[in-house]
């Protein structure tokens, strides 16, 4: 897991010189990734399909989808996650220059952790979160947030995530990028590399 967060710092220190939009664009794509607990509870790897679309001209639409596989000392467990948010994006601050591109949001999610390694309960949930997106020219942005997500069931079922992603758009439509998130009281790390798709 420090190797993968060292390629990741590497590759944030060469390409952080330009950038294509992640906010307020249409794309799909998908992710593999490790995990890893930082007690050595459990350690395993993830899929992560997701969709963004605009429900309007300064608001996305954002649907995620992870699953993954967790080996544990005693056996190996599922647990996926399903998100479907809302994104208000702060375009002021765009210019010819470049951009800098704060958003809120918030979203409804499933999570099925039936082995209670996430949360201790599993259901229906929550999340608010913040962040920006800093992007420079039409190949390279960087994307950072964090968010607070929890059950509706009982609101002292919850976690905070750090999320941070590099994408690099080979062109118009086609983009590759590596991402990292921590989930403080899980005491998770992920990493991620993706593929996503334009098509406008």
């Amino acid at each position: 897991m420090k190797s993968a967060v060292f390629i990741f710092g590497t590759l944030f220190s060469v390409f952080f010189l330009s950038g294509k939009s992640r906010i307020g664009d249409y794309y799909v794509g998908f992710g593999y990734g490790l995990v890893d607990e930082a007690d050595n509870v459990f350690e395993g790897d993830s899929l992560n399909l997701f969709v963004n679309s605009l429900a309007s001209d300064v608001v996305d639409l954002d649907f995620q989808y992870r699953h993954s596989g967790l080996d544990t000392n005693a056996s190996r467990e599922t647990v996926w996650k399903l998100d479907l948010g809302l994104r208000y994006h702060f375009d002021k601050f765009h210019d010819a220059e470049g951009m800098f591109r704060p958003f809120l949001g918030v979203g409804v999610q499933y999570l099925r952790d039936s082995a209670s390694l996430i949360l201790e309960e599993d259901g229906f949930g929550w999340s608010v979160e913040a962040g920006a997106e800093i992007s420079f020219t039409e190949s390279v942005s960087f994307l950072t947030y964090a968010e607070l997500y929890g059950l509706w069931e009982d609101f002292q079922y919850n976690d905070f995530e750090i999320n941070s992603e590099l994408t690099w758009w080979m062109d118009e439509e086609h983009g590759l990028s590596i991402a990292y998130l921590h989930a403080v009281d899980a005491k998770t790390d992920h990493v991620f590399f993706k593929y996503l798709y334009s098509w406008r």
